[in-house]
Parts: structure tokens; sequence; C-alpha cells
């Protein structure tokens, strides 16, 4: 192969790409498995830079109108009757290309591989948001700013970082321009809020669109019946051919939803989201002796203050405050809605490295299990999905290789994997140990009542 650093022209780089891809041999059947996930890491990391140089020959087209040029029609009609596609996924790609046009530094980022293409979607989305305020010069800066911190932030968490990147690009000006981009966000959502029903057959589908508030209240309450429903198929020992999918148990849990409605008093704690904010317990005292709640020579204990704000539907959960028991020993094996509380402040989520598993959906696990005499405490728990609660669920009768926790430190959950991936990350030159993503990095948890434990 030709490893020269010369330049080539996209369509001949292209050309020559196609050509090597012809030539692949499929006979991969006696591959160790170090060099598949290699292969799979530099397929992807490919099909990455493929899919951004993609786009920006797509928006270099549309800009220059070359499809109107060439054959007299849009660039999403000729895209459609090029490939056995419907309109719509054309008008979709190119839409996508489009905000890799209109910002040429993460395009050319996207193309050499520095981003992916989720991280430069993200960074578009971000950078068409805040760009209206922002002149020339600040919207180069955030740009610069997105994909930097794309080094160490997913697509997702990009997303979210509009606030860092206005406060370092327009540090006088930032709370005013999020103050303002978060009302026109809401605005926009109000406006754009619908349901509509479509009968079909023996079936009744639909699709709508919540302002986020009240999307994550609802989501809140449909997770909330579907983890109540999955409890009681597992208690009931339901067949493994009758256990519905993913997508079923959420319909499932919608149809929960209506029933309790209909019944005009659902169970008691089922679905009700709660909002936990860390507060340090000096602050929450002046902000209620503020508010006029107490006086401010009055002297409360952290379990006073904390009742106190949970009549106005606040949780606070304040550090260093000894109103609730973290710890209920051996004798009780279900987490205390206590004890969950302070796992999700610590855990945010699945604390499993790189999964986003919100905490609603998530188990108290036992670090020593309870049948081996581990105490139900803070100290000796994790939250993790289900699928991941599998993972390190270690086997009763018998030792098997697998992930394995422990709580660092720094009071965090700190992972490690089996000797077998072990050895391989020793080849790599890879850490053996994982943490969790920090629970300040997630979205704010949004928890409906449970006390589900790992057994």
């Amino acid at each position: 192969m030709n490893h020269s650093s010369e330049s080539l022209p996209a369509g001949q780089a292209l050309e020559q790409i196609v050509a090597l891809l012809d030539r692949i041999d499929s006979h991969r059947i006696d591959l160790p498995p170090e060099q598949r996930l290699e292969w799979l890491r530099t397929a992807r990391i490919a099909q990455s830079r493929i899919q951004a140089l993609t786009g920006l020959l797509t928006a270099e087209a549309e800009k220059s109108q070359a499809a109107e040029r060439t054959t007299g029609t849009l660039i999403t009609s000729w895209i459609a009757t090029q490939e056995v596609c419907s309109h719509k996924e054309a008008t979709r790609d190119v839409l996508a290309a489009r905000s890799l046009g209109e910002h040429p530094m993460v395009g050319q980022a996207a193309s050499q591989g520095t981003i992916n293409t989720n991280q430069a979607a993200a960074i578009g989305k971000v950078l068409s948001s805040i760009g209206p305020q922002l002149d020339a010069t600040q919207k180069a800066e955030a740009a610069h700013e997105l994909v930097s911190l794309a080094g160490h932030l997913d697509a997702s968490r990009l997303a979210r970082a509009a606030g860092q990147v206005l406060r370092k690009v327009a540090p006088d000006d930032a709370e005013h321009l999020l103050k303002t981009r978060l009302q026109r966000q809401a605005e926009q959502a109000h406006r754009e809020r619908f349901l509509r029903f479509f009968p079909s057959g023996g079936s009744l589908r639909f699709e709508g669109s919540l302002p986020l508030a009240e999307g994550e209240r609802f989501q809140a309450l449909i997770t909330a019946h579907r983890e109540k429903n999955r409890r009681s198929s597992i208690e009931t020992a339901e067949p493994l051919a009758d256990r519905p999918s993913y997508d079923q148990r959420q319909a499932d849990a919608l149809i929960s939803l209506c029933d309790a409605a209909a019944k005009s008093r659902p169970e008691p704690g089922l679905g009700s989201a709660r909002v936990l904010v860390k507060l340090d317990y000096q602050h929450l005292r002046d902000q209620a002796a503020g508010a006029g709640l107490i006086g401010a020579d009055d002297a409360l204990s952290a379990g006073d203050l904390r009742r106190l704000c949970c009549d106005a539907e606040l949780i606070p959960v304040v550090l260093g405050g000894g109103s609730e028991v973290l710890d209920v020993g051996t004798t009780r094996r279900l987490v205390t809605p206590a004890i969950r509380n302070a796992l999700i402040l610590r855990d945010g989520g699945c604390a499993f490295p790189g999964c986003a598993v919100r905490p609603e959906s998530c188990e108290a696990h036992h670090i020593q299990p309870w049948w081996d005499n581990g105490p139900t405490s803070l100290g000796n728990m994790v939250l993790l999905c289900h699928h991941h609660h599998g993972v390190v669920e270690p086997a009763k009768e018998s030792h098997r290789d697998q992930w394995s926790v422990h709580i660092g430190e720094d009071g965090k959950p700190v992972f490690a994997p089996p000797a077998r991936l072990q050895r391989f990350s020793e080849r790599r030159g890879s850490p053996h140990e994982s943490r969790s993503t920090d629970s300040d990095d997630r979205e704010s948890a949004i928890e409906p009542s449970s006390e589900f434990a790992s057994p």
C-alpha cells in the first residue's frame, strides 16, 4: 500500500478506498478476539471519517447547486434516485450535512477523525442554538472550544455544554445569554407540543412532543410502572418464553399508568417524581431564614430543615446531616429510601463505566452479597442497570472470571475488569480499573419511589 503523505483529491481517495474494500478477505473464523476488537475499532474510526466526508461533500454540493445544474432537481431528490432510500431519509441526511457545512472547523475535525460524527452533530446543534447571540469572532471561539471539549465529553454531554462555552467566549454576558436561550427553548418547545392518534386495525398508534420538564415527568411515570411490572414478573417466575420485550414493557407501563389514572388514586408512591438537591447545611439554613421559614437565630437540626423543604416537594439531602440512617446492617435486604437517595446523589445512575442508564431504571447492588452477610449500607452498595447488575453479580456456588466493584478511597465505585481483559489491557497499555462517570456530569436525577435492591 502506498503510504505517501501527498494529498489526493477526494474522488481519487474514495475510489481507492472502494477498491480496497472489494479486496477484503471475508475469512475471519479463526481471528483472535483481541484482533477482532482492534479491527472493529479501526473500522468504526474509518466509518466516522467517511461519514463526515460524505456530509461535507453533500453540503458543498447543495451550496453549489450541483444537482440543480446537472439534473434540474434538488439534491434531496438526486440522492433518493441514486440510492434505495426515501425522500424523507435523503432530506434528513442533507439537513445533517448542512450543519457540517455551516461550521467548517467542526466538519474538518470530523473528517480528520478528531471527533466522531455524533459529537459533530451535537456540536452543530449547540452552535446553532447560541450562534445568533454571538459575533463572528465569538462563534469561531465557541466552535474551537467545543471541538476541544470533545476530547473528553461524549455527544450527550457536549449537547449540554452551551453554558460552559458561553461562559468561556462571552463571560460578561453569559448568564443573560443563557437565560435568553433557555427562555427561547422553552417557548419553542411549548409551541411545538402536540399529540396525534392514528387508528390502525386493532391498534391505536400515536406520536407527540412535550416540553422537556413535562416530558421527563411523563417518562418518570412510565419508568416507574415499567419497573413495577418487571419486578412483579420476576416474583411470579414469569416463563422466559412469555417475557415481553423492552418496547412491549414500555407499552404495558403506559397501560398501567392509564389504569391507575382511571382509578383516580394511583398506588401510593408509584411514579411520584422527586428532585434530589445537594445543599450545604449552612446554605440551606440561610435560604430558609431568608424565605421567612425560620428565624435568623433559630437552631434547627438538618432533619428539621429537610422536613420544612419537603412541604414544597423539594427534597434537600443535607451534606453531613444525621437525620437519615444510611446503614441498616444485615437485618434488611431491600434498600431504604434514605440509602437510595444517597446512592442517586453519589452514582447519578448506573455506575458502570460508560453506562448512562438513569437511576429510575437501576437496582441497588450489594457489593458484598447480602447472602454472604453483606450489610445494606451506602458503603456496600452501588447503582447498576439490569444488564451491568448481571455482569458484576457474583456466583453464589462458584467463582467466575468477571467484573468486580469496590468503593474507592474517595467514596465512589471503582470497577476492575476480569483477568482475561486485564491481560488484554496490559498489552494495549490501558489502565486496569475504571471509575464510573461522576454524578455531577449526569443529567438531573428524577427518581420514582422504589425500594428494590438486589438479592
